[in-house]
């Protein structure tokens, strides 16, 4: 009886907005089986009144069978449906806020919730693929680059035209059709191919390239997303803090559980600093206020935001998930939010992806578990000791993780029921630390469940040598804030389906890894582990890595990974010279080091000394980015050039159909390209040192968009004091000019008034007599083949000390006659024949005005020039 009372007064309640006893529906409304089909964000609005049952809205609802709801509306005009996904039977439609009474009391719906309107987590200003140690991987594995499969940007369209995306960008129906910078973005961190400038080279700069509209919320169509081989789908947009599992997080789940090698990557969001109003953690500041309930769903990624050192932002958002999960499971640099954050993430997955295929074929790609267990087992503990609900497993590391397939460190595996099997593991002598993380894709849960995960598998590690045994790290989950900032201890976990175990110096021998399937609703369950361990005194530098450049005179950041205290002495060389001291007081628990570098071009070492290590890096390239310029652009032929910086050897390169292509090293700093027979338009420079290392390449141009013609980019002509004309030619390039010649326009034609040479500079200036009246002016460049280009003409209109000027006079009879004027106000000419006939009247609407005169016999004529019905002056003029 208590429940029914309690759900036929919130019938009233929504049908009739009565809210004087909302204490009553709080207190039933979490056992009444219609109440617990909204989610708490609606029921809170209708609490609050915010909801009006009068209006139009988006509703997200779960149904048991999609037919017989399709059925029930088929001839109702006021309900839509807007999108659905078939496999959860999550469903989104626009009703009458009034349908939800209908809907409240139909067995057939098992879930509402208010359909929201995505926004993406801002952008990224700072990126750098050194922070999550992607630079590494990179140079380790320069094959490893996401190929032979589609990364997916769910939100905007990006510019597909970017010629970082050139021939890998592929056209999908489920794109959307706004473009926006920030897809652009995320799309360029994730996967670019640095064509346009070293910054625009992304993680995964091999893969495939494709949109979908993030305003369907709902996962896309699987079909499609298989057919264009998307493996990886990136979401960096929220909606606002939501904690429920949601139809979408259902149907996410329900998703990666029906292909199992797609992997969804979700931000965190950017409302770290917020508090839920709503779910278990109501009212616990900083926490629980990760942006959209499917960032709930088990078998995603969801990822925070760190900055350059590797500290996590104020602005990430905070775990834990609404039934106590960890989340998010990861960071990685996004120091303006969590988008770019979940990018490089993305970008990772792609390159784990890409080496496990290269290692083990094609035939059996990685699943989701397998990815989400190297990822999170591999990450860079930062922030509280073990897993934490900022921070999660830790900061993303592409090294780590891509070394972990390499070294093949992975279990694969199935049990049933209260089955228990078990895996060994050796470790050698010198262990540091051992970290193990096991990962499956848990079925998806019932739509507001109050607990996500559905079956229960458990870790256990132990030490044959003495039997110990050690248990994962669990957090306390409970509503409270000192709860959720304490520690992790060692425990049973029955809410996750990550569990991660790790050992400070653990013994040489032999261990057990067992694994408990504790409950399941199905017959088996698939799961995967990944493991590694340091060794004592492990020194690695991550940045700079073998090839790298770094800019003269700027700050620099050194970094690197260890397992050793202290401090230490950094030192720096050039080629073929003795070591010097950068530093000998570096904290090494820091792993970075901020160098404002030598002014010098040349390659470069850099080294690290302990008592105990003595560690150089590979060979760096110190030497400015080169900018290259074009000169000229001619029917013919471009000229491209670029400032000499003390090297005899530049790489030129072109874009071909991807990627930047070697074109040529030379040891000139131009290059003069013909355009027969030349498909290419994009072009740039990069320095080549000593031993033929290579520097970074400058920005690439594109010589057919670029503000120049033939030689001439510009020519102007101004007055210049009095009865005086400036004139400016603006050149491409002076390669091959021999002289400027400058030339006036009279009555026989143009003749020469300067010359100048030798050409010296791009910007040739003279200053030149102006005749009283319209002055016509133009510059010739004659080259030393003897070709020659002409500029446009240019005009000076000088008054001197008559404010009006008749030209041309003579003139020829029918040909043009034009009156310059200083002052058009209010002016009117009138022209009269000798004998004072009245021949023509106009009023002057332009400085320079053409006089529409009829056809006139040969003779004297003059012109009256009146403004404001005052004769300004009288010009007699001859026709010829």
């Amino acid at each position: 009886m208590k429940g029914c009372f309690a759900y036929l007064f919130f019938l009233l309640f929504v049908q009739y907005g009565f809210g004087q006893d909302q204490q009553l529906v709080k207190q039933h409304h979490a056992s009444d089986v219609g109440m617990r089909k909204l989610s708490p964000d609606l029921l809170q609005h209708i609490q609050q009144k915010i909801f009006n049952k009068n209006n139009r809205r988006s509703l997200l609802v779960s149904v048991k069978d999609f037919s017989k709801l399709n059925q029930q509306y088929a001839n109702d005009q006021s309900f839509q449906i807007e999108s659905f996904y078939e496999l959860s039977k999550s469903v989104q439609v626009k009703v009458d806020g009034a349908w939800i009474n209908k809907a409240l009391l139909d067995s057939n719906i098992q879930f509402i919730a208010n359909a929201r309107k995505p926004f993406t987590e801002r952008e990224l200003t700072g990126f750098d693929l050194s922070v999550n140690k992607v630079s590494l991987a990179h140079q380790v594995w320069p094959t490893i680059n996401g190929q032979g499969a589609s990364v997916s940007i769910k939100e905007q369209l990006m510019d597909t035209l970017d010629i970082d995306f050139k021939g890998r960008y592929l056209s999908s129906s489920l794109a959307s059709t706004n473009l926006q910078t920030h897809a652009t973005t995320m799309a360029t961190i994730t996967a670019g191919g640095g064509n346009t400038f070293y910054t625009g080279k992304g993680v995964a700069w091999g893969a495939r390239i494709t949109n979908s509209d993030f305003k369907n919320l709902l996962p896309d169509n699987t079909t499609v997303l298989k057919q264009l081989k998307v493996a990886v789908q990136n979401h960096s947009y929220g909606v606002g803090i939501e904690n429920y599992y949601g139809a979408d997080a259902q149907a996410y789940d329900a998703q990666m559980n029906q292909d199992t090698n797609l992997l969804h990557v979700f931000s965190a969001g950017n409302l770290g600093n917020q508090t839920s109003t709503t779910g278990n953690y109501i009212g616990v500041p900083g926490f629980a206020n990760l942006t959209g309930s499917f960032k709930m769903a088990k078998n995603i990624l969801t990822v925070g935001a760190t900055d350059l050192f590797n500290n996590t932002t104020a602005i990430s958002s905070r775990g834990p998930a609404f039934d106590g999960r960890v989340k998010p499971e990861l960071v990685a640099l996004g120091e303006d939010g969590s988008s770019g954050a979940a990018a490089i993430v993305s970008g990772i997955s792609m390159l784990l992806r890409d080496a496990w295929i290269k290692k083990y074929g094609g035939s059996n790609p990685p699943s989701s578990a397998l990815l989400k267990a190297i990822l999170l087992n591999s990450a860079d503990d930062i922030g509280a000791p073990n897993i934490d609900y900022t921070a999660g497993y830790g900061a993303a590391n592409a090294w780590r993780a891509l070394q972990t397939v390499e070294e093949g460190k992975i279990i694969q595996s199935k049990i049933g029921p209260n089955q228990v099997i078990s895996h060994a593991i050796r470790l050698p002598n010198n262990v540091q630390k051992l970290k193990i993380t096991i990962s499956w894709i848990d079925p998806a849960a019932t739509v507001n469940s109050t607990k996500a995960l559905v079956n229960d598998l458990d870790l256990e590690l132990i030490e044959i040598a003495n039997s110990n045994k050690y248990l994962p790290w669990v957090l306390n989950s409970s509503p409270n804030l000192t709860a959720l900032q304490s520690p992790a201890i060692r425990g049973r976990d029955s809410i996750n389906n990550v569990e991660q175990i790790t050992l400070e110096q653990p013994a040489a021998g032999n261990y057990t890894l067992v694994v408990r399937g504790s409950k399941l609703t199905s017959n088996e369950q698939a799961y995967s582990i990944a493991w590694q361990y340091d060794t004592i005194n492990h020194f690695q530098f991550t940045f700079p890595v073998k090839g790298t450049q770094l800019i003269p005179n700027s700050i620099n950041t050194i970094r690197w990974e260890t397992n050793i205290a202290g401090t230490a002495t950094l030192q720096s060389r050039f080629y073929g010279g003795s070591w010097e001291t950068i530093t000998n007081n570096i904290n090494l628990v820091n792993n970075y080091y901020q160098w404002n570098c030598p002014d010098q071009i040349g390659l470069l070492q850099l080294r690290m000394i302990t008592g105990t290590i003595d560690r150089p890096t590979d060979t760096i390239v110190l030497a400015p980015i080169i900018s290259a310029k074009i000169g000229f652009n001619c029917v013919d032929s471009f000229l491209l050039y670029w400032p000499k910086i003390g090297l005899n050897k530049y790489q030129v390169s072109q874009l071909g159909n991807q990627y930047l292509e070697p074109l040529l090293i030379t040891a000139d700093t131009f290059l003069i390209k013909e355009k027969l027979n030349n498909p290419f338009q994009v072009y740039t420079v990069a320095p080549v040192l000593p031993n033929n290392f290579k520097g970074l390449p400058g920005y690439a141009i594109n010589y057919t968009q670029q503000q120049n013609a033939c030689y001439i980019n510009g020519f102007f002509a101004d007055p210049s004091g009095t009865n005086n004309a400036s004139l400016t030619l603006q050149l491409g390039t002076t390669y091959q000019v021999n002289q400027i010649v400058f030339e006036k326009l009279f009555a026989t034609g143009y003749q020469t008034i300067r010359t100048i040479s030798p050409v010296t500079n791009a910007q040739v200036n003279t200053i030149e007599t102006a005749s009283p009246g319209l002055n016509t002016y133009r510059a010739k460049v004659e080259l030393l083949n003897g070709r020659i280009y002409y500029t446009s003409p240019a005009q000076v209109l000088n008054f001197s000390e008559k404010p009006y000027y008749l030209f041309p006079n003579p003139v020829v009879a029918g040909a043009p006659l034009k009156l310059m004027s200083e002052n058009i106000d209010s002016t009117q000419l009138i022209i009269f024949d000798m004998a004072g006939k009245k021949i023509h009247s106009q009023v002057i609407n332009s400085f320079i005005e053409p006089i529409q005169l009829p056809l006139l016999p040969k003779g004297v004529y003059y012109a009256i020039i009146n403004r404001a019905g005052v004769i300004q002056r009288r010009i007699p003029f001859i026709i010829l």
